[in-house]
């Protein structure tokens, strides 16, 4: 078997063909880094089941654009696609326009879906051929002017997102600049307005998930050319949750999830914002019947680990649960959560819940035999979440010298994690795990070692940080997570320290009253 750096030599072998095929010959420097920088990238879905032949369905909501091709059939399945991207259904999105492409192998459109789709599912090398596939038919002249924009632009953002760090502001705004040239030449498209709303978010990577105010303004375009664009709506969820406006959020929530009631996320995507409306049964009720439709979409032959949003949704369902007390549920989701496949560099954060909760509820020796098992795992982000939660098992368990071993394993793993998210797609998360999880871990370590006061101010930055967060993450992992925490504190004889987590734990719930509240009377 293959090592893991003969591997990543002979994956940047097979990226260097694909770029060299996209760029012409020779390669430059900086399509010699990007080559290097997709072969750090695991594919999230595997390419045979994105090629899987599909049938036309309502399930993917309705959205229209008109492309050029003479098949009925072959515009219906682009049509699909397209519903299914503004849903990040990338498998199903693909396998549509896949569809498409058997019915008019010259549908251009659709290999720019494709290049879309593939994005998603982080496999570059795909998207690259597809993007240049469509260009190749877009140079024969049979498109309109619109689509040609389209192609166009597709590349434009798929290079901006591997550009050079001190390049991407300029060419950010170069992208958004080009978007309002399309929108210029069609103002009443809907679709192009959605683009730009996209493209208003910090990186070229934007797809809807981190918009503000600048976005809001463009999908409100977009509602007004065309009020049945859910795309506009789901992403003005997330808008509108960044902004801390969480009843906008829900009345888009809404219409998202009604638009289309056959995809999980947008079942899912209601119930992001509905927690905090104070509505936790109906949120509850929202996570479950996208449940449902997961795993009812699994039983058609498409495994867990295809699927990203799966242990999305089974992490926020158990996170609800807990929020109601219903320890019973919560367990099975976070075991079921902590046992899923993963292949994508983000997906190793769902090993986190089950020994998370372990922890919060006291049971550390079980915490640490399922730590110590996550170690074992291929993903180097799985190893770093089992060390570092075997370290905080161990200081609950009176065991700091071992903590401290665990400690420097954690660090030898975090080093790997950075060799492995050394691109662009994937280099913010590495100041969340050394903040999240490694400077936990060293304030717990210096709680109750030589500098408690550096310890304690550690911990209370990463609170205030859970605390302000609007957003998903701010209750789903920080409340818990500042429980987790006051528990340590208590145990180490810092009432205070306690007292002070559990007032940044009613800024995101006021409600909530924790456990180890009772420990403090």
């Amino acid at each position: 078997m293959m090592n893991r750096e003969t591997t990543r030599l002979a994956f940047s072998s097979i990226a260097g063909v694909v770029l060299l095929l996209a760029f012409g010959s020779p390669l430059s420097a900086q399509d010699e880094t990007v080559s290097r920088q997709i072969s750090t990238i695991p594919r999230t879905s595997s390419d045979e089941v994105m090629q899987r032949p599909t049938v036309l369905t309502d399930e993917a909501g309705q959205l229209h654009q008109k492309v050029t091709t003479s098949s009925a059939e072959a515009q219906a399945y682009y049509d699909q696609g397209l519903a299914y991207l503004h849903s990040y259904v990338w498998v199903e999105a693909a396998r549509s326009f896949h569809e498409a492409l058997r019915r008019d192998p010259q549908l251009a459109m659709a290999h720019l879906g494709l290049a879309k789709a593939y994005t998603g599912a982080t496999a570059y090398k795909d998207a690259f051929t597809h993007h240049k596939r469509a260009a190749e038919i877009a140079d024969q002249g049979n498109l309109t002017e619109k689509e040609k924009r389209w192609i166009a632009l597709g590349r434009q953002q798929l290079d901006g997102i591997f550009a050079a760090p001190d390049e991407r502001t300029r060419r950010l705004q170069e992208y958004r600049q080009a978007i309002d040239e399309l929108i210029v030449l069609d103002p009443d498209d809907a679709h192009a307005w959605v683009l730009r709303g996209n493209a208003e978010e910090r990186s070229l990577a934007g797809r809807g998930q981190g918009g503000r105010v600048g976005s809001v303004a463009y999908y409100d375009a977009a509602l007004k050319r065309d009020p049945e664009h859910f795309g506009a709506h789901h992403y003005l969820v997330h808008s509108y949750e960044g902004l801390g406006h969480y009843d906008k959020a829900g009345e888009h929530g809404r219409s998202y999830a009604e638009a289309v009631l056959g995809v999980p996320h947008a079942q899912h995507m209601y119930a992001h914002v509905l927690p905090r409306l104070g509505k936790w049964e109906e949120a509850l009720s929202q996570l479950e019947k996208a449940d449902r439709l997961q795993r009812e979409y699994f039983e058609s032959g498409v495994a867990p680990v295809e699927e990203w949003h799966h242990g999305h949704n089974i992490h926020v369902m158990g996170a609800v649960q807990m929020r109601m007390g219903n320890y019973e549920e919560v367990e099975k989701l976070f075991e079921e959560s902590f046992h899923l496949e993963a292949r994508s560099l983000r997906d190793g954060r769902f090993t986190d819940p089950w020994l998370g909760y372990l922890l919060m509820r006291g049971r550390f020796e079980e915490a640490l035999s399922a730590a110590l098992e996550a170690e074992q795992r291929s993903l180097a982000v799985a190893r770093l979440i089992g060390a570092g939660r075997a370290a905080e098992a161990l200081i609950s368990l009176g065991r700091v010298d071992e903590a401290k071993q665990a400690h420097e394993r954690m660090k030898g793993y975090f080093e790997e994690f950075r060799r492995d998210t050394a691109n662009p797609i994937y280099e913010r998360l590495q100041n969340r795990y050394q903040t999240r999880n490694l400077d936990a871990v060293e304030a717990q370590l210096a709680l109750l070692g030589g500098d408690p006061e550096q310890g304690e101010a550690t911990i209370l930055k990463l609170a205030d940080g859970f605390a302000a967060s609007k957003t998903l993450d701010g209750w789903v992992s920080g409340l818990f997570r500042m429980e987790e925490l006051a528990g340590v504190a208590v145990r180490a004889g810092r009432q205070e320290l306690a007292r002070a987590l559990i007032e940044r734990m009613h800024l995101i719930d006021s409600e909530y009253t924790p456990d180890i509240a009772k420990a403090l009377q």
